[in-house]
């Protein structure tokens, strides 16, 4: 796992132990951070497949988390004392961030790095097939409305003219998206209104 990771601590010794233990499992620990400011132009900056933040007592950390994972920078992973049990609350909305709970157990911490990373990986996945289902739906409701304009206009049943769309889309080499916009904003021009 070559992963880059941008660690978030303002205590300065637990923050080195963090980044040794982040390195001993083999990611790439491209910058940190002692202060929200720092952490946040780190991460916008450098992108970074993970960020690693140690909560402590002024939870500014919790803010700088909550942006990364609204933002879909990258996924979170918080390391928490056990009684700061309100965090929970902040978590449960934000799932990019993961909760790992003090003192860490580095089998532990390689798990939630794991699964953390494999989850990213999946949410970005799935919005790449949402952005190419909407493109594919807009695409059919464009050739659809085109269709219907080349049935009217030519008098053609709804294959001929899904045909029509089809031989004008290879015989030019354009996608039918851009044909059916063509035929609509044509159709649009000669019946404004």
């Amino acid at each position: 796992m070559c992963a880059t990771v941008i660690i978030y601590s303002s205590d300065t010794r637990r923050k080195n132990k963090i980044i040794s233990l982040t390195r001993s499992i083999g990611l790439n620990v491209i910058g940190d951070a002692v202060d929200a400011p720092q952490a946040l132009r780190l991460v916008h900056a450098t992108q970074p497949d993970l960020v690693i933040i140690d909560i402590n007592i002024d939870h500014q950390e919790i803010e700088v988390a909550a942006v990364i994972a609204d933002k879909k920078i990258a996924p979170v992973i918080i390391i928490t004392a056990p009684q700061q049990q309100n965090i929970l609350d902040t978590l449960n909305r934000e799932y990019l961030i993961t909760y790992v709970v003090k003192p860490i157990n580095k089998w532990a911490f390689e798990a939630a790095i794991h699964m953390t990373l494999a989850g990213f990986r999946k949410l970005r996945e799935m919005e790449k097939e949402i952005e190419k289902l909407k493109e594919t739906l807009e695409t059919r409701k464009l050739v659809e409305r085109a269709k219907h304009i080349i049935m009217q206009d030519h008098n053609l049943t709804e294959q001929a003219a899904f045909r029509r769309l089809q031989k004008q889309s290879m015989d030019r080499g354009i996608p039918m998206k851009e044909i059916a916009e063509a035929i609509i904003l044509s159709d649009n021009l000669k019946n404004p209104g």
